[in-house]
């Protein structure tokens, strides 16, 4: 069985979560069986295995035990928000969920605007650390692309980038 996948990745702040939660919205007017997992959202445990220090080997494998479970209520299409540091870690996903297809979604924002997203929402002592990481990726990336393709975001709306996300994966 096929899976189709949307991984949203991107830096911290760029809007992953937000977008993730448009397309939602966008798929569930279109009448389109899916789901959302934010994959962050499976990995806020402490400690984390020494050799897992980001909590990724236990979200994939939530993952790999949650979907069957949709699959049987007939959800087809899955939704996943997660930074993707390398594109070969792609087959743990593949592992997880067998029969995934991935179209990996970069979602780009210049850092100056990620930054002020940053600021808006971070307190305490998570912001310096948002903010080096935020940069870290973008660096990174430029590098090495993990992204089937990307999706600018600085002053666009949240629905205007869900509906160009789902237009160029033909899934509305």
């Amino acid at each position: 069985m096929s899976v189709p996948i949307v991984l949203v990745t991107g830096p911290v702040g760029v809007g992953k979560t937000s977008v993730a939660f448009e397309l939602l919205d966008v798929l569930e007017e279109h009448d389109v069986p899916h789901a959302f997992f934010d994959v962050d959202g499976l990995t806020y445990f402490h400690p984390k295995p020494v050799d897992d220090p980001f909590g990724e080997r236990f979200a994939l494998d939530a993952l790999g035990t949650l979907f069957p479970k949709l699959a049987r209520q007939g959800i087809a299409r899955l939704i996943l928000a997660r930074v993707l540091w390398r594109r070969d870690s792609l087959a743990r996903y593949q592992q997880a969920i067998p029969g995934a297809e991935i179209t990996v979604v970069r979602l780009l924002a210049p850092l100056a605007v990620i930054e002020e997203r940053l600021r808006g929402r971070e307190i305490g002592a998570g912001l310096e650390w948002h903010l080096a990481r935020a940069a870290e990726l973008d660096a990174h990336w430029r590098a090495s692309p993990v992204e089937d393709f990307g999706v600018e975001t600085a002053g666009r709306s949240v629905r205007e980038i869900a509906e160009e996300i789902l237009t160029t994966v033909a899934w509305i």
